[in-house]
C-alpha cells in the first residue's frame, strides 16, 4: 500500500448483506484507510462500532427498527420482483442524490456500493469517482457456462441443456428490461447516457467484487473483465448476544443448529415444522431465532433450545449439522467449519446457495413447504451418511483460505491508489 485512501460505502439493512459489507469496511479501517458509510439509522450503532463515520439517509431508507420489512418478497406474485422494485429502482434517485451529496462534501477516492444501491453507482459515475459494486452472494448474472441466478438451477449439459440455459437467460433479461427506462430516468437527471440493459450499471463499474469462494460458485467462463472473487466475510452479525453454550459440550448425542433468516420472510410456520421434526429425533436442537422471529411463539420439546440469538462462530464448532434457509452468510459460516447443511430456501439468492450446497455434496436441499416428516427424514440422512460431512469438509478448506486472504482490501487499495 503506497498511501491511505478514502472510501464511501453505501448500503442498507437487508439482513445477510450487513456482515459482509461492514466486515469489508472494517478491514479497510484496520488497514489505515478512512471509511464513511451512508446507510439507514438502524445501522448507526454497528457502523460507528467498526470505527467508520456514519451518514444517515434522509429519504426512503430511514428505518430505526430493522425488523420493518421493506421488501415483502414473501408475498410476491409470479414474475414480480419486489426486491428490484422496492430496493433497487424506486429509491434510486433519492439514493443517487444523497450519495452525490456525501461525495461532494468530502474527498472520496472510491465508492463501494451494495449492488442493491445502483443510484450510488450513478452518482459516483457522474462525478468521475471510482466505483465498485459489491455482491455478497454467488454470481447472479447469466453468461457462458451458467444460467441466471435466483432459480436454483445449475448449468445444464448437452445441446438441450444449453438451449434451456439460453431460454432462461432470455427470460431473465426480459424481466429486467422493464426496469431499464426507470433507471435511465435517474441517469438523465445526472446528465449520463441511458443504458440498453440495466446490467450495464454493474458491467461498467471499475470492479464487481463477489464475496464468495470461487470454488463454491459456478463462475461465468470466461469471467467479465471487472469481476473478482474475493472470498466470504465470516463475521457474526453485530446484534448477536454471547451465550453460555457449555450444555453442547456435555451432549452425548448429535447437535443440530437451526438458523433461518434474520429478516422477515414469513418463516414462522417453517420454523415450527423444523422444531417439530427435531423434537422427534434423538438430537439436541439449538434454534437461533434472530430479530425477525424473536417475539414469535413456538412449541418446542425438551430437546430443542430456543435462543433469541447466539454467535454462530461459537455454536458451529459444537454442532454436527445445520438446518437453514440457505442465506449466503449462514452457508459460508457452516461450510467453513465443515458442517453439512439441510437447506430450505425461501427465495432471493437462497435457491442458488441450496443448489450449490447439494452440488458439492455438502448437504440436502428441500422445498420451503417441506413437511416435518420430510425434514425429519432429511435430518436423519444428513447425520447418518458421512459423505455429506466429507463434502462440507472438502469445500471448507477453500472457504477458510479465501476468507483469510483479504483480497477485497488489496483490490480496493489498488483502485484507491490509482485514483490518487
Amino acid at each position: 500500500m503506497s498511501g491511505k485512501s478514502s472510501f464511501l460505502f453505501v448500503t442498507w439493512e437487508g439482513g445477510g448483506n450487513v456482515p459482509p459489507v461492514l466486515g469489508l469496511a472494517h478491514r479497510l479501517i484496520q488497514a489505515g484507510h478512512t471509511v464513511r458509510v451512508l446507510a439507514e439509522p438502524c445501522m448507526r450503532k454497528q457502523i460507528e462500532g467498526i470505527g467508520a463515520e456514519y451518514i444517515g439517509f434522509k429519504k426512503h431508507f430511514t428505518r430505526t427498527d430493522r425488523s420493518i420489512d421493506l421488501i415483502q418478497d414473501w408475498k410476491a406474485k409470479p414474475l414480480s420482483v419486489p426486491s428490484i422494485d422496492n430496493i433497487l429502482i424506486n429509491p434510486a434517485l433519492d439514493v443517487a442524490d444523497e450519495t452525490r451529496l456525501a461525495l461532494t462534501s468530502q474527498h472520496t477516492d472510491v465508492l463501494v456500493a451494495d449492488f442493491m444501491m445502483p443510484g450510488a453507482l450513478i452518482a459516483a459515475e457522474s462525478l468521475g469517482v471510482k466505483r465498485v459494486a459489491l455482491f455478497h452472494m454467488p454470481e447472479y448474472f447469466p453468461g457462458p457456462n451458467r444460467p441466471p441466478g435466483g432459480l436454483g438451477v445449475l448449468p445444464a449439459t448437452g445441446p438441450l441443456g444449453r438451449l434451456r440455459d439460453a431460454a432462461l437467460a432470455k427470460i431473465f433479461h426480459k424481466v429486467l428490461s422493464q426496469y431499464t427506462p426507470r433507471l435511465n430516468q435517474v441517469r438523465q437527471q445526472f446528465s449520463l447516457p441511458g443504458y440498453d440493459n440495466i446490467l450495464e450499471i454493474y458491467h461498467q463499474a471499475d470492479l464487481r467484487l463477489i464475496q464468495t469462494s470461487r470454488a463454491f460458485d459456478i463462475p461465468i467462463e470466461p469471467p467479465p473483465a471487472n469481476v473478482r472473487y474475493v472470498g466470504p466475510v465470516l463475521d457474526d452479525p453485530a446484534w448477536v448476544e454471547p451465550m453460555d453454550l457449555s450444555f453442547l459440550e456435555q451432549a452425548k448425542r448429535p447437535s443440530v443448529l437451526v438458523s433461518l433468516s434474520s429478516t422477515f420472510q414469513n418463516q414462522q410456520q417453517l420454523l415450527q415444522r423444523i422444531i417439530d421434526a427435531l423434537g422427534a429425533l434423538d438430537v439436541n436442537g439449538v434454534v437461533t431465532l434472530g430479530p425477525a422471529m424473536a417475539k414469535a411463539r413456538f412449541s418446542a420439546g425438551n430437546n430443542v433450545m430456543l435462543l433469541k440469538s447466539a454467535p454462530h462462530s461459537a455454536l458451529l464448532p459444537k454442532v454436527d449439522a445445520v438446518i437453514t434457509h440457505a442465506g449466503h452468510g449462514t452457508v459460508m459460516r457452516a461450510l467453513s467449519y465443515g458442517k453439512p447443511l439441510l437447506c430450505l430456501p425461501m427465495g432471493r439468492d437462497q435457491l442458488d446457495n441450496a443448489a450449490l450446497v447439494a452440488h458439492h455434496g455438502a448437504g440436502i436441499a428441500l422445498k420451503k413447504n417441506a413437511t416435518s416428516k420430510s425434514i425429519r427424514h432429511a435430518s436423519q440422512k444428513l447425520l447418518a451418511q458421512t459423505h455429506y460431512r466429507q463434502g462440507a469438509e472438502t469445500i471448507a478448506l477453500d472457504i477458510q483460505r479465501d476468507a483469510k486472504e483479504n483480497r477485497a482490501v488489496r483490490y480496493l487499495e489498488a483502485l484507491g491508489n490509482a485514483q490518487a
